[in-house]
């Protein structure tokens, strides 16, 4: 039995966090003025997370909040998420097509790799810049890689043993469509998908107007964590959102956030839970087993009472 996943505060994490807004406070405003007031209060709030020892994801939360309140911004990534949502569409073809003569585990294999490219539209993780013109090229190197933590024959087995609820914790919008694949093979198989976006806009994360007109609507059941949160962390999410995952009899989370913030919910509600991601951050690569730059497929079992 593996440890429960913990993502502590590190010295890179300001950093981090300070280049992520790069993206963002351009999108705010192109006023430099505004720009250097929003930096700063940035910094501010950085500080105080560093004083008062929160965990990194609750700084980047409420970093975003408090800029996205000053701003009167709704979505700033919007046009980003349109486009990332037009290049995975145009690729989704093409690794349809690569995954159309698989049968059994490779092709489950296959699909996992898509949803791992689609975790590469990620506009939030300093020192990574996707290249949406490569998703293709980046579906074959996946492919060929494999993945360096790989817990993708056990998810295989448990899928194929019993049927159920499964709770899909969505990513990036773009990346969504990406995951087309693995949920039209799990719906196959038998299980009932709750497709889990998030409850406010924030950064190029998905939520329920980037999911309209597409498939997954036809695949799973669509909800939301109720949180305006990087993540799903448990301070912000729903009680709504908390009873589908005690309801959950498996969990298949993507991205890095969600590592951060749903192994406290997991040790509450008790299921099982594979995360799916390509490690871009090295701390929080290193508390799944990982290094930056590993395509992963991590279980985390029950929790031992």
């Amino acid at each position: 039995m593996s440890e429960q996943i913990k993502v502590p505060l590190v010295p890179e994490c300001a950093s981090c966090i300070v280049s992520s807004l790069k993206i963002l406070i351009p999108l705010l405003s192109t006023d430099f003025k505004k720009q250097a007031e929003y930096f700063a209060s940035a910094f501010r709030i950085v500080s105080e997370g560093y004083a008062n020892h929160l965990e990194p994801v609750q700084v980047s939360i409420a970093v975003y909040k408090d800029l996205y309140s000053r701003a009167g911004a709704q979505d700033p990534y919007d046009a980003i998420k349109r486009m990332s949502t037009e290049a995975a569409l145009k690729v989704l073809p093409f690794i349809e097509k690569k995954i159309e003569d698989l049968d059994n585990i490779e092709r489950f294999h296959a699909c996992l790799a898509a949803a791992v490219t689609g975790n590469v539209i990620d506009f939030n993780t300093a020192g990574h810049e996707p290249d949406l013109e490569k998703l293709a090229e980046t579906f074959d190197d996946i492919s060929r890689a494999g993945f360096a933590v790989n817990d993708s024959e056990h998810l295989w087995n448990t899928l194929n043993k019993k049927k159920g609820k499964l709770l899909y914790l969505a990513d990036n919008a773009g990346e969504v469509i990406l995951d087309i694949p693995l949920l039209r093979l799990i719906r196959s198989m038998g299980w009932r998908i709750s497709f889990i976006v998030k409850g406010k806009a924030m950064v190029n994360d998905a939520t329920v107007d980037d999911i309209r007109g597409t498939e997954i609507e036809n695949l799973t059941e669509i909800a939301d964590s109720g949180a305006w949160a990087i993540g799903v962390p448990l301070n912000y999410v729903s009680d709504e959102f908390l009873k589908l995952a005690a309801e959950s009899d498996l969990v298949i989370s993507k991205g890095q956030a969600n590592i951060e913030t749903f192994p406290e919910i997991q040790k509450r509600t008790n299921v099982e839970t594979y995360y799916i991601t390509r490690a871009k951050c090295p701390h929080i690569s290193q508390a799944v087993m990982a290094k930056k730059g590993d395509n992963v497929v991590y279980r985390q079992p029950r929790p031992v009472s």
